[in-house]
């Protein structure tokens, strides 16, 4: 074998590993939000895929990401001001990776996600402009893949079907279709079944809502964190308390 083609071989190889080199990247991100109780296993799967995107490797996979793990870092974060501008740092990047990919159900639910919790922090006047790219967001979202994140996607639209007024969407009946429905395709959503349990206690179906409740305190959450379905167990343990037999 001549030594140019060794040379050639060496980099191909080389090359190879180099444009592999975000996957196991993304990997070790993953890794690290799964340990998101710990705030600073968050930020560092934040600046890990930060990293990946701006080394020129900005896939699909590293900017859906981005998105989602720039959604729960805002959430963490404590300063009003601060936290709306990480959600408008997420919607920046789920809109990149919609343009990248937009037939994937990732970057339009963390579009509408990140725009969702802007418009709770700039109030109602502020962030109706916002609430069509949040509905077209989840809805495409749903179009795509209704068992994403298991339920999110229903529970997103119903709740804003049950709290926009008819004049901006608002459509009660609609909204708690939407929650049941989504009970169908992601019967272990904790957060869901606290959202349905609200709604069935204002509508005096207090058994259905104490069932709910109590399935969030008996039943695992895989996608939650340890924290997370502690929190949400807590709320349930304080809702069942507040249910009148």
């Amino acid at each position: 074998m001549t030594t140019i083609l060794l040379d050639l071989i060496v980099v191909s190889v080389f090359f190879a590993f180099t444009v592999q080199a975000p996957e196991p990247q993304l990997k070790d991100a993953d890794g690290l939000f799964a340990q998101r109780d710990a705030i600073e296993s968050l930020r560092q799967a934040v600046a890990l895929t930060e990293r990946v995107v701006a080394a020129g490797s900005g896939n699909y996979e590293a900017l859906w990401r981005l998105s989602k793990y720039r959604y729960y870092l805002a959430d963490r974060e404590p300063d009003k001001e601060r936290r709306a501008k990480v959600y408008q740092s997420g919607a920046d990047v789920a809109k990149k990776a919609i343009a990248a990919n937009p037939n994937r159900v990732e970057g339009h639910f963390w579009l509408a996600a990140n725009s969702g919790e802007l418009a709770d922090l700039k109030g109602a006047l502020d962030s109706l402009g916002l609430l069509r790219t949040i509905r077209k967001g989840f809805e495409s979202a749903l179009e795509i893949d209704p068992t994403y994140e298991s339920g999110a996607i229903h529970l997103a639209l119903g709740e804003m079907d049950l709290k926009l007024p008819r004049l901006l969407g608002g459509n009660d009946r609609r909204g708690i279709e939407r929650l049941e429905a989504g009970m169908k395709v992601g019967p272990n959503n904790a957060e869901l079944k606290v959202a349905l349990a609200d709604v069935y206690t204002k509508r005096n179906r207090q058994d259905d809502a104490r069932k709910l409740l109590q399935s969030v305190i008996n039943d695992n959450d895989p996608l939650r964190s340890p924290n997370e379905i502690s929190d949400l167990r807590d709320k349930a343990r304080k809702k069942l308390e507040e249910i009148k037999y």
